[in-house]
């Protein structure tokens, strides 16, 4: 049996997980899925506070209080900063980790630097109040056509900017066992890149024929995937 720790992405809560979830419960794992402050069943506690220092106190904080160690920690998309921000103080307790299209940061760079002027122009045409970015659209979730894609457009909600714009925290450091699970059908030419860059620092590269949110799309199928690479049959990524 494995342990998982799953982390939602922006705009998203840990709600996003429960179908893979729910698979992985089924094949003996225990499964996480810590919802951020401000997002899903928090967002009435929305504040301008909120950025990604935050959401990484959030994550260690989980950590802490729930126990955990040898886990697997699963960054999908955004929170793969949340996650190498973390990943210092959290590596004692990991025995892993797997990023789902997982941003990797550079450091001192924010997201909003690492997508450069057309990701800045799309954040700004978004904006509320001057602090809120309202949720992408269904396609560049990847859920555009799918069967749960209005149960999934339903939920998400405005993030805060600064969490797109806060440079990013700490040194670059991840666990030995470092995996990264490319979306097929998602022809994102930042992600595509975010995925040779995985490469470069030795994660461990699989794929899977979905869009950029597979946890909706294909949930068993990421379950499946997960289980497989935790399997102890799977060796260290090379460094």
């Amino acid at each position: 049996m494995a342990t998982f720790v799953c982390v939602h992405g922006a705009f998203q809560g840990g709600w996003v997980w429960k179908r893979t979830a729910e698979a992985l419960f089924s094949m003996g794992h225990r499964v996480y899925a810590p919802t951020l402050s401000g997002c899903g069943f928090h967002r009435h506690t929305m504040d301008k506070e909120l950025g990604l220092g935050a959401y990484v106190r959030d994550l260690t904080q989980f950590f802490e209080l729930e126990d955990l160690s040898d886990t697997f920690l699963v960054a999908h998309s955004y929170s793969g900063l949340i996650c190498a921000g973390a990943m210092a103080e959290l590596m004692e307790r990991l025995a892993g980790t797997v990023y789902v299209e997982g941003i990797i940061p550079q450091p001192g760079k924010s997201f909003a630097s690492l997508g450069g002027e057309p990701f800045r122009a799309m954040l700004e045409s978004r904006l509320i109040d001057g602090w809120l970015v309202s949720p992408w659209e269904a396609g560049l979730f990847g859920v555009a056509g799918s069967p749960d894609a209005d149960w999934f457009m339903a939920r998400v909600a405005p993030f805060p900017l600064a969490a797109f714009t806060d440079p990013a925290l700490g040194e670059l450091v991840f666990p030995a066992k470092r995996h990264y699970l490319r979306c097929a059908q998602n022809p994102n030419p930042m992600l595509v890149a975010m995925a040779e860059r995985a490469k470069s620092l030795g994660f461990a590269m699989h794929s899977i024929e979905s869009g950029h949110c597979p946890q909706m799309t294909v949930p068993v199928e990421l379950a499946r995937v997960l289980a497989t690479i935790v399997d102890k049959k799977n060796g260290e990524a090379k460094a």
